[in-house]
């Protein structure tokens, strides 16, 4: 009898909270597509922020800068990761699995804001800290 519960209140809560265990609503699919989207979107435009900032403090000379040069390969590492996970990302998109392409695709936007951070650092120790 308990399982027979149990099993009842199970179903009840799947129900209730708007995922039937047949599968995903479409507006629920809608939502994690467009959240999958978004953080596609954003990875991108802060990777094409990231690598002009980068270029500029490579432009400046932190290449050859002794800690500068230091920031300039962690920011060309963080990219490399970014353009790696920002890949899967789109992959999962295509494939429709949306969660997946959520998760890493602000997984990707979060490497490029540490590539940004580091380009920055780099921008700022080239120029004497005045930028």
């Amino acid at each position: 009898m308990r399982t027979k519960n149990l099993f009842i209140a199970v179903a009840a809560l799947t129900l209730l909270s708007g995922r039937a265990l047949v599968g995903v609503p479409a507006q629920d699919q809608d939502e994690d597509k467009a959240k999958a989207e978004n953080w596609i979107a954003q990875a991108d435009s802060t990777k094409a922020l990231v690598e002009g900032v980068l270029a500029s403090a490579i432009e400046a000379g932190a290449e050859e800068h002794p800690v500068a040069s230091g920031q300039v390969a962690d920011a060309q590492s963080w990219l490399g990761e970014g353009a790696r996970a920002l890949a899967t990302a789109k992959e999962a998109l295509a494939a429709e699995d949306y969660e997946r392409a959520a998760n890493v695709g602000n997984m990707a936007w979060q490497y490029y804001v540490k590539a940004g951070t580091a380009a920055v650092l780099a921008a700022k120790l080239v120029s004497g800290g005045k930028r």
